[in-house]
């Protein structure tokens, strides 16, 4: 996806929603938590949970009674379109072989780098991340995925220490609960953290570029020992990120070039490096990924699943499979706000997005999807599939005209408060319920 000014909808669904959250429960001193009483509640009953003791409270688990509301007529056409769509992945899913070895893991979404600020140890980020990996296990996964966001653990970047810490403290909650650790290190959003990250990305090199991330991807080993990470993942949004025409890793040739300047002299101990590309891009770059650098694994994002998505998807595994390199797909959901396989390229898709994907009547074709898309990874022998939207495993909202007709902002902190309120009721959504039979 190419875009004039930035935004990837689904890579930072997680950051916008949880800013209203996740940072009211960040003090601006110690002394001044500012955090409604259901967060409180769960704020109160998961700081004190160590990580040592994580894999030891994982949660029972119910579904939530009721049922997702009818398709509102505004949504009719494109919500039929989606589900043929879906229908048709299902129909190259093919049936996986008893015993699959597929991970089955979904983002840490409160432990999103784009919603971090400096004084992220003060407030609640580490006790809601934690509570999310406890009932992720409960879900049966066995994977966690956390966006640790480039250049936040960069030693020349501001607080990097504080940052850092919060990702030591996570990264062992994940071990602790016996779970894999996937590890993104894409960049910051400029407009959607709250960090100065405008002014560190000018004056950027390929090559001081490459060395900075390099430098980054040591720290996260080093640091939080990941099973996998991954940091170059859409090339084509980094490339909008980055606002800056010698750092164009949308051109294949110069992400090549970008991905083995990084694994260069890096000190991998044992941690899976990949790169990859999305559905939406032309196979033949993941195809100069696997043959011009030294990855560990294709990184695969699925989030449109138009024809052309799929044509594309079916090459990147092809590609990897002649390859015999192992896939993972630390990203995928579906898309509602696009049909035609490309995603949004505006700025105002991707809020238009995140507001729509909390409505409850999409949870049953959110809940086919995922079964064909689990189903596809361990029919292909992929090594992790890792839904994105996290937060729908435990709760949607009943769409109503009133509530469409509020800001992207409200509908999203009025969903994640009732993902908290979830979380610490041990609810799950239907969705869920599909997570804990596919992972079972």
């Amino acid at each position: 996806m190419r875009v004039a000014v930035i935004t990837n909808p689904w890579r930072i669904a997680a950051a916008v929603a949880l800013l209203a959250v996740a940072n009211s429960g960040c003090a601006s001193s110690a002394a001044t938590t500012r955090i409604p009483s259901p967060q409180a509640s769960l704020a109160t009953t998961t700081a004190a949970t160590s990580s040592a003791s994580a894999s030891a409270s994982a949660p029972t688990l119910s579904v939530s009674p009721g049922s997702p509301a009818p398709v509102p007529p505004a949504y009719e056409s494109q919500y039929s379109t989606l589900q043929s769509q879906v229908s048709s992945f299902a129909t190259i899913a093919g049936t996986p072989a008893p015993g699959s070895s597929t991970i089955i893991a979904s983002s840490l979404e409160f432990a999103n780098a784009n919603t971090l600020t400096p004084n992220v140890l003060e407030g609640n980020p580490l006790a809601y991340s934690t509570a999310m990996i406890n009932a992720m296990k409960a879900l049966g996964e066995t994977g966690v995925t956390v966006q640790v966001n480039f250049p936040l653990l960069l030693a020349s970047f501001p607080d990097s220490s504080t940052y850092t810490s919060f990702y030591s403290q996570i990264a062992a909650a994940v071990h602790a609960a016996g779970m894999t650790l996937i590890v993104e290190a894409n960049p910051l959003f400029e407009n959607i953290s709250s960090l100065p990250v405008t002014s560190f990305y000018l004056g950027l090199t390929l090559q001081s570029l490459a060395a900075d991330y390099r430098a980054q991807a040591q720290t996260i080993i080093d640091v939080m020992q990941p099973d996998y990470l991954t940091f170059l993942t859409e090339p084509d949004t980094d490339t909008a990120l980055f606002h800056n025409r010698s750092l164009d890793l949308d051109s294949p040739a110069i992400g090549v070039q970008f991905v083995k300047a990084v694994l260069a002299g890096l000190d991998r101990k044992g941690t899976k490096v990949g790169a990859g590309t999305g559905t939406w891009q032309d196979a033949s770059y993941d195809q100069s990924l696997l043959t011009g650098t030294t990855i560990d694994f294709l990184d695969v994002h699925t989030f449109p699943v138009a024809p052309s998505d799929l044509t594309n998807m079916e090459a990147q595994v092809a590609a990897a499979h002649a390859a015999h390199m192992p896939i993972v797909m630390t990203e995928c959901w579906l898309y509602k706000e696009s049909t035609n396989g490309q995603p949004g390229e505006s700025m105002t898709s991707a809020p238009d997005e995140q507001k729509v994907e909390t409505y409850s009547f999409w949870e049953p074709l959110d809940s086919e999807f995922l079964t064909a898309m689990v189903s596809y990874a361990r029919s292909n022998g992929f090594a992790v599939v890792s839904p994105f939207s996290t937060e729908n495993f435990f709760a949607y909202q009943s769409w109503t005209s009133a509530l469409d007709a509020e800001p992207e902002s409200a509908v999203r902190s009025s969903f994640s408060r009732q993902v908290l309120q979830a979380i610490q009721a041990g609810q799950i959504s239907g969705v869920g319920e599909t997570v804990r039979q596919l992972a079972g």
